[in-house]
């Protein structure tokens, strides 16, 4: 029983000293996914279909552009790897999506299908 109450009073101890570092405002009302690589986040939202890139300090944006999406679908998230970032995007009917692939710069790198 001390263990566990030591255990949790060690928990709260940690829990209690974290704080947020910075916070700065959305450049978009509808962001769906964020990223981060080399000091630099991307925001991607889903009804402008903009991925935005953001300076991490101040939250301005440095560099912009709009998904090339196929039809109805709708940004749902962003990531990063291998050097690229890869926004996913899906129409909302279960059938699946695609993964859109861009350099950090913004050029178009092609699409995959992706089904879930």
């Amino acid at each position: 029983m001390k263990l566990m109450l030591l255990l949790l009073l060690c928990m709260a101890a940690v829990l209690s000293a974290q704080q947020i570092v910075r916070s700065f405002d959305a450049p978009d009302s509808s962001i769906t996914g964020l990223a981060y690589h080399d000091n630099t986040l991307y925001a991607v939202g889903s009804i402008s279909s903009t991925v935005y890139e953001l300076d991490e300090m101040s939250g301005s944006v440095n560099n912009s552009w709009v998904v090339s999406i196929t039809g109805t679908e709708t940004p749902t998230g962003i990531g990063y790897a291998g050097d690229l970032l890869y926004v996913g995007a899906d129409d909302g009917s279960g059938a699946g999506g695609h993964l859109y692939k861009y350099t950090t710069s913004g050029s178009y790198q092609g699409s995959a299908d992706v089904l879930c």
